[in-house]
């Protein structure tokens, strides 16, 4: 193996609902053209991390446009997260969302979003996790990504620690 060489092993998968309804669009100001999506509760699950999304937490987005009509979206989300045996966690993630033109009305709808290919939009975060619970330290050393996907309820996200 190569010195230095990254290699990623799961983590957990995410699924996040969201609140009913479309984001608070807060439009364009001089300085972005944010929007927020509140966190209603979710799912973590996995080998090494397992639990729930507690409600509260958001998606501070800003909306952007490529030069080819496709949505460009920074994303801005901060959540706690709550393991099986009672640790709490505050997670944090930037990340990008990519939706080509031809693909925006399917993944806009509901009905529609999860029949879309995994590949025909982009969708990664970069995790940072902290927390006072010394069982999962270990977190609060650990670079992650992750890749996302958009559900008819919210998000889905299969999280990966860089070693």
């Amino acid at each position: 193996m190569e010195t230095g060489a990254l290699r990623a092993r799961p983590l957990c998968t995410v699924d996040i609902r969201l609140e009913d309804g479309a984001p608070l669009a807060l439009g364009r100001s001089p300085f972005r053209n944010r929007r927020v999506s509140y966190i209603a509760g979710g799912a973590v699950d996995g080998e090494r991390l397992r639990g729930e999304v507690l409600p509260g937490g958001g998606d501070w987005s800003e909306l952007g446009a490529g030069p080819d009509g496709s949505a460009l979206t920074l994303i801005d989300v901060r959540s706690i997260w709550e393991t099986h045996d009672g640790a709490q966690i505050y997670v944090t993630y930037g990340g990008r969302l990519v939706i080509p033109a031809e693909v925006l009305p399917a993944f806009r709808d509901p009905a529609q979003v999860e029949g879309l290919p995994e590949d025909s939009y982009y969708f990664r975060i970069q995790p940072t996790f902290e927390t006072a619970d010394e069982r999962y330290g270990w977190l609060n050393a650990l670079v992650a990504v992750g890749t996302g996907r958009r559900t008819a309820k919210g998000v889905r996200y299969r999280i990966f620690g860089l070693e």
